[in-house]
Order: C-alpha cells, then structure tokens, then sequence
C-alpha cells in the first residue's frame, strides 16, 4: 500500500510541471477539475470511460463554443486523474459549483444527479442552442415541421418501443440537412402523438449529438418518458436517459445511433430506475 502512495506521489510530480505551466497561461481564465483517467476500450469493457465521458459531455453543455472550449491534461497513467481545463468566459453562470462537484464522482449516475439541479433551470433550454446557430432549435413542434418539414423524411415504425412501452415513429434527416432524428412516442389506440424527440448533430464536428424533447402540447420541454422493466412510466430529465443510450464507448460520443443500448454490460432500465427524479420539483418554463 505504501509502494502504491509512493507512486502515485511521483506521478502527481510528474504531471505537476505541465499543470504549473497551463496554469500560467490561464492564471484566470480557466478553471482546473480533475476527470477519470482514460483507460483502454475493447469488446469486453465497452463502457470503461462512460463517467469520463458524461462528465466532460455534461460541462461542455453548460460552455458557449464561441467563447472557448475544453483542454485535457492526460496523467498518462489509469492509476491517476487526468484534468481539464474549464474557460471560464465560456461558463453558464452558477454552474461552475456543479462541475467540481461532479469531476469528484465516481460514476455516470452520480454525475447525473449533480447536473440535473442545472437541468431544471428555465433558462437552460437557451443555453442548449449555443452549439446550434445555423440550424436552431424552435421552442414549438409547430415551427420544427415549418422549419425541417420532416413529416416527409424517410421514417421507421417501431410497433412497441423497449424504452416507452408504446408505438414510436422515427424520422431520419436526408442529405444535404445535418445528422438529425426525430422520434415521436404515440400513445395507444389512437397514436396521438406523446412526446417528440430530437437528436441533433453538433456543428462543431465533434462527433457529439444533443438531445432535445416536446411534450404533447408541443412545446420544448425538460422531461421525457420512459417504460420501465416494472411496467411503470416514469419522467426524466433530458438528456439523461437519452445518453443511456447512446453512448459510444469506441469513439468517446454520444451520436445518434444507440449503441449502448445492447451492451451486455449496460441495463438501461436498471440505469432509469437509479435515477432520483421529480418533476414536480420543475420550474415553469418561460
């Protein structure tokens, strides 16, 4: 157990110089949260750098892209933290409090329930449209179908949907729009439409989608629903659930094929049932 102290002190020493230095570019500019390690991905840990991955995917929601970006500082060793660096011009105010919180968990869920307190800000929804400038987000499902027309694209009917219990259509964007999908959760027998749900590529190109939900008034919302393994509905948080499911362990994203979703290592249901959530707690949206 010593031997094991001994060498992580040096190399906590190792690392330090690189630290001092980035921390003498940015003396105030940024902030400095220590992340999970990366660790090797194959076929028998799929998911070995999910909590990394949420984490840094959970703060750079809350950054605006124009304004800056995240650096990782890499240990180089999985027996150590590696760190990023947080611009704090680029911030969502007040979320800074979370992000150490979080960078000291040690798993996706208990990120998770650290940022939803962020979530279930009214004014998070606009935060969300920082990564999305040429192509928006309209707070109505009315104007998304004015706007996309997707009602005509390609579409797949799924009869009982795992993850809501009930019929979902889901539309695919064709070229030359960005990678979107559009899934609608009906309720049964009348296939009046649930919920709507969005999965949008990032214009930054880098790899990662955001998540974004309608209710059925048709308004954007910061709720979905989900069936559970009991047989119950419950409401979530976006995007929670949604990036239970679409993880990519291979590339690091969450895109917008599931991939995830038939991890033999990976219980989406078991995951939603972990979740502490109530809805009731929201705040009106404005």
């Amino acid at each position: 157990m010593r031997r094991l102290s001994i060498l992580r002190l040096w190399g906590f020493l190792i690392i330090l110089p690189h630290l001092t230095c980035w921390a003498q570019n940015y003396p105030e500019t940024s902030y400095i949260l220590p992340i999970p390690s990366y660790r090797p991905v194959d076929t028998s840990n799929p998911l070995s750098n999910m909590t990394r991955d949420t984490l840094l995917y959970m703060i750079s929601l809350f950054l605006s892209p124009t304004q800056g970006s995240l650096k990782i500082i890499e240990s180089g060793s999985t027996d150590l933290k590696d760190w990023v660096m947080v611009p704090a011009s680029a911030v969502y105010p007040g979320s800074i409090s979370s992000f150490r919180k979080a960078s000291r968990e040690d798993s996706e869920i208990k990120v998770f329930q650290i940022f939803k307190d962020l979530l279930k800000a009214p004014a998070y929804l606009k935060v969300r449209s920082w990564h999305h400038s040429r192509f928006i987000i309209p707070p109505t499902l009315e104007e998304l179908e004015r706007l996309y027309s997707f009602s005509g694209w390609r579409r797949e009917l799924v009869e009982k949907s795992a993850v809501k219990g009930t019929r979902r259509v889901i539309y695919r964007s064709p070229k030359p729009w960005p990678y979107i999908s559009i899934a609608q959760t009906e309720t049964a027998p009348d296939n009046i439409v649930r919920e709507t749900e969005i999965i949008f590529a990032r214009e930054d190109l880098s790899g990662q989608y955001d998540f974004y939900a309608y209710n059925s008034e048709g308004k954007l919302a910061q709720t979905s629903s989900f069936h559970t393994s009991h047989g119950k509905d419950i409401t979530a948080p976006v995007p929670f659930t949604c990036l239970a499911c679409h993880y990519n362990g291979t590339q690091g994203v969450f895109q917008r094929s599931p991939d995830s979703f038939h991890s033999p290592n990976h219980d989406l249901k078991l995951f939603l049932e972990k979740i502490e959530f109530h809805p009731e707690s929201l705040g009106k949206l404005n």
